[in-house]
């Protein structure tokens, strides 16, 4: 970025544990995959997807997240939105977001490369998405009010060229939303820092500097809770600023940080641990979710988009998982009142009586839970899940 001649080699591997030479400018601290290791258009459009999804086009529980995923941008950038705007989409994918700021009235353009991921989206969700990539796609100037490129910009070979583009793009007061994974995060295990398909990594300093030898200014920027991605927002300079590319000292802070970020210190940080059941916790709730069968994509984010447009919100996270929790609880707290209450002789210190008023207070209870996880669901929904939980536990006290 700097036009620096020397780097520091910051990564031998990537992620899968094969060789992929990473180096870190020691003029601005940019970090990027040198050499290049495979030819980017072919990859993108055929191969990208399998290689990380294991699929050609998204099924239910890769809609699922991504649904979510979409839902957490939204509320990271509604305070942007109004009605009507002409957004573009960069990176679509499976279209997800794309059909989210539709559902909220905006005028959406996605762009996508991937061919399966794309004609996805045309499909099921009749977007308007223009397969390719971004330097190839004819797009009028001024003409987009908002331009989104969630976790591409690191993927491209020349990411100031695509600054620029999208600079050219924006209307007048109109705004770009760049996100990209944090080169400083130490959320994710050291070997899982460096992999092939991002070719470019950014920290704050160099996001912003970049952006600014393209013709744009930062007005906004944030890192997710997990420190993990760096969300910057941006709109056209309103004159050309000096392009301050070198950058004193990032080098030196993101070697540091790189260089402290080593595996055993990874696994005895709490959060590890909190990230790994977080995790599995998702996993499992993504099946409970979709234990029905297999709804198509436009099924599945329209239920999940319908309760967060309702509620104005993004919707708790696992709430089926916490209604299990809940119920495994119950059945705890049941537990321990029975044995705290016996005596010696194993009989019951409640009356027939108690032991009845005990018992239905917790159905009550289970049932007014799983009333509030559902009630924003389809009354069929409802009707379903709550008869099943009362199903189980009626048969409890048969079962003991």
């Amino acid at each position: 970025m700097c036009r620096g001649s020397l780097a520091t080699v910051v990564g031998s591997h990537d992620r899968n544990g094969a060789a992929l030479r990473t180096v870190a400018c020691e003029g601005c601290g940019l970090v990027w995959v040198d050499p290049r290791p495979f030819d980017s258009r072919q990859f993108y459009e055929q191969d990208y997807r399998r290689a990380y999804k294991n699929t050609f086009e998204p099924r239910p529980r890769h809609v699922l997240r991504a649904g979510r995923v979409a839902l957490d941008r939204w509320s990271r950038i509604k305070r942007f939105l109004r009605p009507g705007m002409r957004v573009l989409d960069v990176g679509s994918g499976g279209g997800e977001f794309s059909y989210l700021l539709t559902r909220l009235g905006l005028h959406v353009v996605g762009v996508e490369p991937n061919v399966g991921y794309a004609q996805y989206a045309q499909r099921e969700y009749a977007l308007d998405i223009r397969r390719g990539f971004i330097g190839d796609v004819e797009l009028e100037a001024a003409s987009r009010d908002l331009v989104t490129i969630w976790h591409v910009l690191e993927h491209t070979e020349d990411p100031g060229a695509v600054l620029r583009k999208l600079r050219h793009v924006l209307a007048a007061q109109g705004l770009l939303v760049v996100e990209v994974p944090n080169i400083e995060a130490t959320c994710q295990s050291p070997r899982s820092t460096f992999h092939a398909a991002h070719l470019y990594h950014f920290n704050v300093a160099t996001l912003q500097a970049l952006a600014s030898c393209n013709g744009l200014q930062a007005i906004d920027h944030r890192l997710s809770p997990d420190g993990g991605n760096l969300t910057m927002v941006f709109r056209a300079a309103d004159k050309a600023a000096a392009c301050e590319s070198r950058i004193e000292g990032n080098h030196e802070r993101v070697t540091r940080v790189l260089a402290a970020h080593r595996p055993l210190r990874h696994l005895l940080r709490p959060a590890t641990a909190l990230r790994t059941i977080r995790r599995l916790a998702g996993a499992l709730d993504e099946r409970l979710t979709l234990w029905k069968g297999k709804p198509t994509g436009k099924v599945v984010l329209d239920e999940l988009y319908d309760q967060a447009l309702r509620l104005g919100r993004v919707p708790e996270s696992f709430p089926a998982l916490r209604l299990v929790g809940w119920a495994a609880g119950a059945v705890a707290a049941a537990w321990w009142l029975e044995c705290e209450l016996v005596d010696d002789a194993h009989q019951f210190a409640w009356t027939t009586a108690q032991g009845t008023a005990i018992y239905f207070a917790l159905l009550a209870s289970a049932l007014v839970g799983a009333w509030l996880v559902t009630r924003r669901r389809s009354p069929k929904d409802m009707r379903l899940r709550l008869g099943g939980l009362s199903l189980i536990l009626a048969l409890m006290p048969v079962l003991h």
